[in-house]
């Protein structure tokens, strides 16, 4: 028998956090990266979520420049059935807060960019109301003339708690 948290229910709510690898895009030293996200199903099958990311990538070669990404993300998020497995699609947008931190220069302004993105990953059950999950991520994010692209591909592991 499958356990109820294991078929997601209209109303249930999922809590939790990632912790992973951001690949970013141009001349960037991939770096750790933080997230933290809450889920609410209307549909056993279909979620909506809202992500905060964090990440701080070096510049490539000048590692004592760093390029700090803030995210705030909203997806639709389409789950498949599995008993204990859950395969999961994402799809959303969201605002990006860029900011150059330069090493003994003055930093620029903080900037705020849209973008979209797109992910995958598994959920696997561990309990009736817990799960682990692993996801990849590409965001794709916009990118004004002369400016730091913040586009990039993640690889996160994290937990998911359900109320």
């Amino acid at each position: 028998r499958v356990a109820h948290a294991q078929v997601p229910d209209t109303g249930l709510i999922g809590v939790g956090g990632d912790v992973g690898i951001l690949f970013p895009a141009e001349a960037f030293e991939k770096t750790l990266t933080l997230d933290a996200f809450g889920e609410w199903y209307l549909t056993p099958r279909f979620s909506v979520r809202s992500m905060l990311a964090w990440a701080k990538p070096g510049f490539e070669n000048r590692t004592e420049d760093k390029f700090r990404q803030t995210k705030l993300l909203f997806n639709g998020v389409y789950n498949w059935e599995l008993v204990e497995w859950h395969p999961f699609v994402s799809f959303g947008a969201g605002a990006y807060f860029v900011r150059e931190l330069l090493d003994e220069r003055e930093d620029p302004d903080s900037e705020r960019r849209g973008g979209l993105d797109l992910g995958g990953g598994v959920e696997y059950f561990t309990g009736d109301m817990t799960s682990v999950k692993a996801e990849a991520r590409w965001d794709i994010v916009s990118r004004p003339p002369g400016l730091s692209d913040a586009s990039g591909f993640s690889l996160t592991v994290g937990f998911k708690r359900y109320f």
